[in-house]
């Protein structure tokens, strides 16, 4: 009897550590016990106003060293013409925006063209090529 009680004392203990380890680190996936880590930001974000008039394409590095932004285009039915190359350097942290359409001005236009077609929605957006990899945004 006195077996059979400190038995169900050392099961039930056990069953607790689990518990506390699911409380500890989250939900049970398919691998096993999962810890919930932070998700990284993006080495490049990519965020583009297709409608806007002129179109902006804006790069943001999130790295900690310079980038190199070589080339810029839209994703649905590209110009011949796109990407188009840029050539860029973009410092870490900094945020550079390229302008396409009728009314882009300044020294970061792509095109007086508009390159993105806003009647097809998220087939749509902007394709960036760095020195770092590929990334988008969709319409």
């Amino acid at each position: 009897m006195l077996l059979r009680r400190r038995l169900s004392l050392v099961i039930a203990a056990a069953l607790m550590l689990v518990m506390m380890m699911f409380a500890a680190f989250g939900p049970v996936s398919e691998r096993g016990l999962a810890p919930r880590f932070a998700e990284a930001a993006p080495a490049v974000q990519v965020n583009v106003s297709c409608t806007s008039n002129p179109e902006r394409t804006a790069v943001k590095n999130n790295t900690n060293r310079s980038i190199k932004i070589k080339k810029v285009g839209s994703i649905y039915k590209p110009y011949s013409n796109e990407p188009i190359a840029v050539n860029r350097t973009l410092k870490a942290g900094k945020t550079m925006t390229f302008e396409s359409g009728q009314r882009a001005n300044g020294s970061d236009v792509l095109t007086k063209r508009y390159i993105y077609n806003n009647d097809v929605g998220s087939k749509e957006g902007a394709r960036v090529f760095t020195s770092v990899g590929r990334f988008l945004d969709k319409c």
